[in-house]
Formats: C-alpha cells, structure tokens, sequence
C-alpha cells in the first residue's frame, strides 16, 4: 500500500535518531503527519508506542481520536483493533497506550519496554516531567551492545518525539530542544537528535480555509502572524497576570541559582486541593528579601503523601502557611492542620480575600523583593507564567476575572498564600527592593512568621 507523506518530515519514516522534535506555527500539520508516521512504522514491524500529553483528563483529550481518524482516513480499519484505551495493529501486534504525565510520572516509569514515545502539546510540559520520562524511555536492549535488536522503530533504539507550537522563551521544552538543543550526532557518531522547524509552507495539503485565515492574519497583525503562522515565540502570553513580574525578575538576574541556607528555616505556603492538586512553595527569608528554594505539587493525594515529601527534604522548617480551608474538616474528620501539628509542625491560617484581585495585588507588591531558585522551582514558575485572566465570551476581550479552570491556577494560588500572609488586605504601599540603609516593612494579617 502506498501513503502519501510530506518530504519535509520523511525523517519520521527513514532516520533513526534518539529525539525527533517537530515545533512551528499553525497549519503545518505536525500532529496528523506525526500519526500518520505511526501508523506506517506499525504496520511494519512490533513496537510499543506511548503517546503522551502533560495533562490528559480523559482519553478524548488524547492524540487517541487522531490517529483513528488517521486509519480511517487511509482505509485501515481492518487492519486494526481499537478500544477506548488502546490502539493494536492486528497484523504486526504493534500497540499504541495513552497517558498524561504531570500526575502520572511514576506509573510511566513502571511501564513495560516502549518504543516510541511521542509527547504532543509538549509546550506545556515541566521539567521534573522531562527528567523523570527521558531515562525512562528505553528499549529491549538497551543495556546489550551486542543485541542486532536494540527496540525503537529501526531496531536501533528507542525514540522521543516532540511536537509542540512555541509560546514562551521560558518554556521548558522549547529551552530544552531549541534554545539549547541536544547533539546532532552522539558519540558514536549515530544520528542523535533531528529538530526541525515546520510551518504552514511544508504543507502540500495546507487547507484553503486556513490559507485565507493565515493571509487575513497577516495583512492585519504581522506580529500575531509571526507568532502563530510562523512559530515565533511571545514576550508574554496573552493575559498572563504576573507578566510584568516576571518579565523584570528575568532582566534583573533574580531567576537563577538560589541556595538552600540551612542556618534559616523554611516556610512553607499552600494551596490545598482535596479532590484536585495541592501546590507547595519553599521560602527563606534573608534579610528583607525571600528566596523561593522549592516547589512541589500534585493531586488527588492525602495529607500523609505531603507531609512524608515535607520530611524527605530534611529542611529545618519554620512556619506552614495554609490557606482557610486548612482547617476544614477531611472526611476522617481531621483538618490539614490538625495533621502537620500533630508530627510537631507549626502551621498558620492565612485567611483568602473576597475578592480574588486583592490577592493578585499583594503578590505585585512582593513580586521586587523575590528570588527564584530556577531548577527546583520551574514548576511553580511555569503556573505563575501561566496564569491567566479569563476570556469573556460575549466580548472576547479580558475580564478582572483569573482563570482559575486551569492546571496552573493552584501553584499561582499557593504563591498568594505567600503574598497575603505577609501583607493584609488594608496594606496598599508597595514595598521598594531594599537597597544599603534602606528599611521596608510589611503589615501582616498574621504575626511574625519571619522571624520565627
């Protein structure tokens, strides 16, 4: 059977090489040719492909539809059993599996040999994502240099695939493969990464709705062309909260290496998730300014998982800040708080404004006074690049509304913990970045959690 396939990205089906990463602009077809390479790579010999998001709520926010859409599209549907979880090749008993990885590192790690793993949407994937998946991804022999079957699609090794559309120069993924790309060659001398670019123009099946959609952009916004035909990457993102924050922690050099002083304690501030994912930042206060060290976060976990995190760090803590509802009773009738007191920690209620923007204020008003350890707190600093106002639907315009309907909405949050419990509601002066001689002070709608 014959396939047409783009030439632009042919590598996918004739180069092996460990990484394989697609990013561009709207309208190059990076995700329906990147299933259709699968598909052909399948019916070809065995192979076990894990398709990745970072998020995956359910099975239809997967590539999972893509890739039936694919089979139909080229009358394969014999050729292939499908179920709602899995994808398998009758003829060859090549298997596609899907999963989300920010919750679900772990049980990846356990998987059986794989493949392929294709990561797609990879711009929203975190680095404590990519430093658990990479070393996982390996194949039947990997560890036998003497095997003439290695795994992966040639025989030769496993492979990563990337593809994403690039937003911010901070990503994690565009850092990773653009900015500082892997090794064209390992070595050996094997081929070891291919990155490529791909836009609108490799696509001899480019749509004519989207042609004209892509000239109207361009005639009207040369910018918003570049960064959403042309794979160009933005400033900020449109209606990012804490944009200006960040943009000027980055010029002024406070993102970066930040060290863990083990002669002050360590504070901690939450957001609590109980039925979705719970946010921790690390915090030390030196002199008037706060050196955030760590965050962690996860989800549909119970108060001992954090608690046992918070003591495998074997940090000297001081205070930990929870929000209100750190004193709402679980359903074994015992509070958050009631759970860290009880292993001997000190914990403090921060009370949460009415109105959310109080909260987006007081964390403005700190934001010059703060470090970021960049490593160990990339997480918490991909939700407050992230965090978003929200769209109105009627207008298309943004409200004073956050969205709080997203997966960084809880790290922002657990950041405002942070914010409110050193500045009450009533506190409206903005503290300067202390400079010799220079003295700032904060009204605190709890007492003296610095100091402690």
């Amino acid at each position: 059977m014959e396939y047409q396939f783009p030439e632009a990205l042919s590598f996918l089906i004739s180069e092996p090489a460990r990484f394989k990463v697609l990013y561009g602009g709207r309208g190059a077809g990076k995700t329906e040719n990147i299933a259709g390479a699968l598909i052909i790579l399948a019916l070809q010999r065995t192979l076990r492909i894990a398709c990745f998001r970072e998020f995956q709520k359910s099975i239809e926010s997967s590539v999972h539809p893509i890739i039936v859409h694919k089979i139909n599209d080229w009358g394969l549907m014999d050729e292939f059993q499908i179920t709602d979880k899995e994808i398998t090749c009758k003829r060859t008993g090549s298997t596609f599996i899907f999963g989300g990885l920010r919750y679900n590192i772990d049980s990846v790690k356990s998987m059986a040999r794989i493949d392929i793993a294709w990561v797609e949407e990879a711009v929203n994937v975190s680095a404590t994502s990519w430093k658990k998946l990479i070393p996982t991804i390996r194949g039947r022999h990997s560890d036998d240099e003497d095997s003439t079957d290695k795994g992966g699609p040639f025989g030769l090794g496993t492979e990563i695939w990337v593809s994403f559309n690039p937003e911010l120069e901070d990503d994690e993924t565009y850092k990773r493969f653009v900015l500082n790309p892997p090794p064209d060659f390992d070595s050996k001398g094997k081929r070891y990464a291919i990155v490529k670019k791909v836009n609108w123009q490799e696509n001899p099946w480019f749509p004519d709705d989207m042609r004209e959609d892509m000239m109207m952009t361009r005639a009207k916004n040369m910018d918003e062309y570049l960064e959403v035909w042309q794979g160009n990457i933005k400033r900020v993102l449109d209606g990012a909260i804490y944009a200006n924050e960040i943009r000027k922690a980055t010029d002024e050099g406070r993102i970066g290496r930040v060290k863990y002083d083990p002669s002050k304690p360590v504070h901690t501030f939450w957001d609590l998730g109980h039925s979705d994912k719970t946010g921790i930042w690390f915090t030390q206060t030196i002199g008037m300014e706060f050196n955030h060290i760590g965050y962690y976060e996860n989800r549909l976990q119970k108060m001992p998982h954090y608690i046992k995190y918070l003591q495998d760090t074997g940090y000297n803590f001081g205070v930990h800040n929870l929000p209100h509802d750190g004193d709402a009773e679980t359903l074994s009738n015992v509070t958050p708080a009631r759970q860290l007191k009880d292993v001997g920690y000190k914990v403090r209620i921060v009370e949460r404004p009415s109105k959310k923007f109080v909260g987006i204020n007081a964390v403005r008003s700190v934001f010059d006074l703060c470090n970021f350890d960049e490593e160990n707190t990339s997480d918490g600093l991909q939700c407050l690049r992230r965090y978003c106002f929200k769209v109105n639907e009627e207008t298309g315009h943004f409200s004073r509304e956050p969205d709080h309907d997203t997966p960084w909405s809880h790290g922002a949050d657990a950041f405002q913990t942070f914010a409110l419990s050193l500045k009450s509601e009533t506190a409206s002066k903005k503290p300067e970045r202390k400079e010799p001689n220079r003295v700032v002070s904060f009204k605190s709608s709890v007492n003296g959690w610095m100091g402690s």
